[in-house]
C-alpha cells in the first residue's frame, strides 16, 4: 500500500514536470517565432535601405555626370543602301568656351577608335556625324501551324530580325580642357533598328491542313517602299512544284491583306518559300517551314 501510494506521487511530480516542461517549449516555440520575424523585418528594412541607397546614388552619379548620353537624331541620319550616316548628339554641362571636345568611335570591336572633331552648336551641345554600315533587310515574323491526316497538330513561329553585323557603334567623348583631358566611359549606339524603317515588315500566317495551304500576309504601313508583288513556292527538296501569287485581297483601311489557298492534291511537298518583292526592286525570301 505504501509503494502503490509512493508509486503514485511519483507519477504526479512527473506529470507536473512535464507540465511545465511543455509550457517552457511553447515559450520557447513563439520568442523562436518572434526572433524570425524580426529577422524577416531586419532583412526587409535592409533591402529597402539598400535599394534606397543605390537609387540616390544613381540619381547622383547621372546629376553630377559631366555628359550626358548620346542620342541618334532619327531625323537627320540617313540610310542609302547598306551605308548610313548617323547624326548623333549630347550635351556637355559645365562646358568652357575653348575646350576641345573630340568624339570617338568604331563599329568593329577589334578596330581602332577614328577620333572627329564635335561641332559646337550652342549652350555646350554637341553634334557629330558618323557613317556606319548597316543590313538592310526587312523583319519577318511568320506563325507556321501544320495539322496532318491523322489529326495531329504542330505549330512553330518563324522569327527573323535584320542581322546584327556591324549594327551597333561604339564611342566615348574626351573634353580637352588646357592641360586637362576627361574621357566618358564607353557606351553603345544602336543603330539596327534604322533598317526596318527601309522596308515594310513581313508578318502573317500560315495554316496547313493535310496538303492545303492557307497563307495570310499584312501589310499595316504604307510608307514609300512597300509591297510590289508576293508569291509562294512550294518545293518537293529542290524541285518547284508551284509557284503562286499571294494577291491583296483587302485594301479597305491602313492594312492591305494577301492572302492565297492552295491545294496541294497528291503532290509531296517538303518545304515552302515565300519571295517579297517591294517597290523599290529589292527581293527577299526566307523558307518558312
Amino acid at each position: 500500500m505504501q509503494s502503490n501510494r509512493r508509486l503514485f506521487l511519483i507519477l504526479v511530480i512527473v506529470l507536473i514536470i512535464n507540465i511545465i516542461l511543455l509550457g517552457k517549449v511553447g515559450d520557447l516555440n513563439n520568442q523562436i517565432q518572434n526572433l524570425r520575424h524580426d529577422y524577416n523585418s531586419l532583412q526587409s528594412g535592409i533591402s529597402s535601405i539598400s535599394g534606397n541607397v543605390n537609387s540616390t546614388l544613381d540619381r547622383f552619379t547621372r546629376e553630377q555626370s559631366w555628359i550626358t548620353p548620346v542620342r541618334v537624331d532619327d531625323e537627320k541620319t540617313k540610310v542609302d543602301g547598306e551605308q548610313g550616316l548617323a547624326v548623333l548628339n549630347w550635351q556637355i554641362k559645365d562646358f568652357r568656351e575653348g575646350a576641345e571636345v573630340v568624339f570617338h568611335y568604331r563599329q568593329n570591336e577589334s578596330g581602332e577608335f577614328t577620333a572627329v572633331p564635335a561641332k559646337n552648336i550652342g549652350d555646350g551641345f554637341f553634334e557629330i556625324e558618323i557613317p556606319f554600315e548597316i543590313t538592310v533587310e526587312p523583319f519577318w515574323e511568320i506563325g507556321v501551324s501544320k495539322r496532318t491526316m491523322g489529326g495531329t497538330a504542330t505549330s512553330e513561329h518563324v522569327v527573323e530580325r535584320p542581322r546584327q553585323d556591324y549594327q551597333s557603334v561604339s564611342y566615348y567623348v574626351s573634353m580637352k580642357t588646357g592641360d586637362v583631358i576627361r574621357s566618358s566611359e564607353i557606351a553603345y549606339v544602336d543603330v539596327a533598328y534604322l533598317a526596318k524603317i527601309k522596308y515594310e515588315p513581313i508578318v502573317g500566317n500560315i495554316d496547313i491542313n493535310n496538303n492545303k495551304y492557307y497563307i495570310s500576309l499584312y501589310e499595316y504601313t504604307h510608307n514609300a517602299n512597300r509591297f510590289e508583288f508576293i508569291k509562294a513556292k512550294f518545293y518537293n527538296g529542290s524541285k518547284i512544284v508551284a509557284e503562286k501569287a499571294v494577291e491583296v485581297q483587302d485594301n479597305a483601311g491602313p492594312t492591305r491583306t494577301y492572302s492565297l489557298t492552295y491545294d496541294g492534291g497528291s503532290q509531296d511537298i517538303s518545304h515552302l518559300v515565300i519571295e517579297v518583292e517591294y517597290t523599290n526592286g529589292k527581293t527577299f525570301e526566307r523558307k518558312v517551314f
